[in-house]
């Protein structure tokens, strides 16, 4: 894949050289900083050293006191309590969270996760029907609901009140005692990117401040954490402040079913990351749903019995397993599919179909379209005589709006810009893809079509010592809107070059007398010669061996010299 380089707007020089004396920082952290907007000492000492102190008021979110004030009726009355989650990292942390929550509280609490392929996604009338038989007449959603206006409706008339916790985007709310959600229409909460397990901290942190406990949801930032490392939310203001704070609470005493995740992932629960989040723990919490009963993720999380965690993460590992070579299966499937759709049309979009794929790795799937075809992409298969089916976005372009404006043809739909679940009838499949192309044509820029990785700023190999590398670390945890610095060098000698794995580049590149080990991952030109000059777009990372630490640059694309381009 071709890539655009583009470095990012330049900051005044005398700006930066201002900052970074105040501060004591090289220009170049100073110059990272004003690109993030921390273009003051305030902002900047915020920013490296986030506080729960800093975090809203919860009773800023709309709807807030009303569900407090319903929940602690519930729990006056004694009535009994139901946790209705979502099947992946971000419903099952939540419902966990608000599971334990209230059974501190002393509240007769269950929880319900709906099982992906019969019932799907969102609240179900099956799980409505559940609550119904078994007594509850208080329903609390977590990651979902926002979009469940019938099944609301109906829980209502059966004598169950419901409470949402969500983060998606919706136009018009349920009739629901509250919809807690951050970005309804109406709604004045500050911070507008919490994950769905953020919004059930936020009614935890709510409700115990009514009860004059106001520090009692703080010990399940843990699961707020990998939700938000996981759900891939922007990691600024609150989320930072969180994943920062639930970090550190797992480097000191993990809770037994993430110390058991992170033993079997062979994580470094000392030094956890967001990029050990999205590539080891959440495929593992997302494989038990994907592929079966979400519940036993819950139940791994809830658990402090460390035996017990451990039988539960080997379920995991297990199920992830097999969810890695389903997705081996449908990708090559899929990209078969995608390039004879391509080799006879031209699309601006895919729409891809199979009544064999499972359901539960379509959406993983679809995101490794987006990355061979950078096109944006829908997966979909036959459940049930329904399709359905996960949606994918290239940067920049909103897939939900997309999907919205197809929605005459669909049976259910939601999400957000960049993902989203789609349900149709089979009569409508061929009606849908037509249209959705159509919009995708008229919608899609010319500058959305191109890749594009954005470079933070140039730098010399002999920049990367210990004071600087020290610095960066700082500016962890790395996620949207604050990503992991991009840097380019140009003019760098290949001095060695090998592959690893299946397909992946391992250079040695040195400059001014540096050098450096550098990995291109799943690298499409392995006929790079050694005795190359290069200019190199990367990352800095951490690696540990044999008790050492060492850095090595990984490389997002490189170009020789003289064919460079960008900036």
């Amino acid at each position: 894949m071709n890539y655009y380089w583009k470095l990012s707007q330049q900051i005044d020089e005398d700006d930066v050289d201002k900052l970074a004396g105040t501060l004591k920082v090289k220009p170049i952290i100073a110059r990272l900083l004003m690109q993030r907007g921390l273009d003051s000492p305030e902002k900047a000492e915020s920013f490296f050293s986030p506080s729960l102190k800093d975090q809203y008021d919860p009773f800023l979110m709309d709807g807030m006191h009303t569900a407090v004030g319903r929940v602690l009726q519930a729990l006056d009355r004694h009535e009994k309590i139901l946790i209705y989650g979502d099947y992946d990292v971000d419903g099952t942390t939540g419902a966990a969270l608000l599971y334990m929550f209230f059974s501190e509280l002393g509240a007769e609490v269950e929880y319900y996760i709906p099982d992906r392929l019969k019932e799907g996604y969102g609240i179900s009338l099956a799980g409505i029907e559940f609550a119904a038989a078994s007594g509850f007449t208080l329903m609390v959603s977590v990651d979902c609901g926002v979009a469940a206006s019938k099944e609301i409706a109906t829980a209502k008339e059966k004598g169950i009140d419901t409470i949402i916790c969500d983060h998606h985007e919706v136009e018009t709310c349920p009739a629901a005692v509250a919809v807690l959600d951050p970005i309804k229409p109406g709604c004045d909460y500050p911070f507008k990117f919490l994950s769905g397990c953020g919004v059930a901290y936020k009614f935890a942190k709510a409700i115990s401040t009514e009860l004059g406990k106001s520090d009692l949801p703080d010990q399940y930032l843990d699961l707020v954490a990998i939700a938000a490392a996981a759900d891939v939310v922007p990691l600024v203001g609150e989320n930072r402040i969180f994943v920062q704070a639930g970090f550190m609470a797992i480097s000191k005493k993990p809770r037994a079913g993430i110390k058991a995740l992170l033993d079997s992932s062979r994580s470094d629960h000392k030094r956890l990351t967001t990029g050990q989040v999205s590539f080891n723990i959440a495929p593992r919490i997302n494989a038990v749903g994907r592929l079966g009963d979400a519940k036993r993720a819950v139940e791994l999380l809830i658990t402090d019995n460390e035996d017990m965690a451990s039988e539960f993460a080997q379920v995991l590992e297990t199920e992830n397993s097999h969810r890695r070579i389903l997705d081996e299966k449908t990708f090559n499937e899929a990209k078969e599919q995608a390039l004879a759709i391509l080799s006879t049309d031209h699309r601006n979009s895919l729409v891809l179909h199979s009544e064999s794929w499972h359901p539960g790795v379509v959406g993983i799937v679809a995101s490794r379209i987006v990355e061979t075809f950078y096109k944006p992409t829908i997966m979909l298969a036959t459940v049930d005589g329904v399709v359905r089916g996960s949606a994918r976005s290239v940067v920049g372009y909103d897939i939900f709006d997309a999907i919205r404006k197809c929605s005459d043809l669909l049976l259910q739909f939601g999400g957000h810009k960049f993902a989203a679940g789609l349900a149709l009838a089979p009569e409508n499949l061929g009606r849908f893809v037509a249209k959705f192309e159509q919009v995708v044509m008229e919608t899609l820029t010319e500058e959305m079509k191109t890749p594009v990785i954005s470079i933070d700023a140039d730098l010399n190999l002999t920049d990367l010592d210990g004071e600087f590398i020290k610095t960066l670390k700082r500016f962890e945890p790395f996620g949207p809107h604050n990503s992991k610095p991009i840097f380019r060098t140009s003019n760098v000698y290949l001095t060695d070059s090998r592959i690893v794995g299946s397909s992946h580049l391992r250079m040695k590149l040195k400059a001014d007398g540096v050098t450096f080990d550098a990995i291109k991952f799943r690298n499409g030109d392995n006929t790079i010669k050694p005795g190359t000059m290069l200019d190199v777009v990367y990352s800095l990372d951490e690696n540990r061996y044999a008790g050492n630490v060492y850095y090595q640059l990984q490389l997002k694309d490189f170009r020789k010299s003289e064919e460079s381009l960008g900036g």
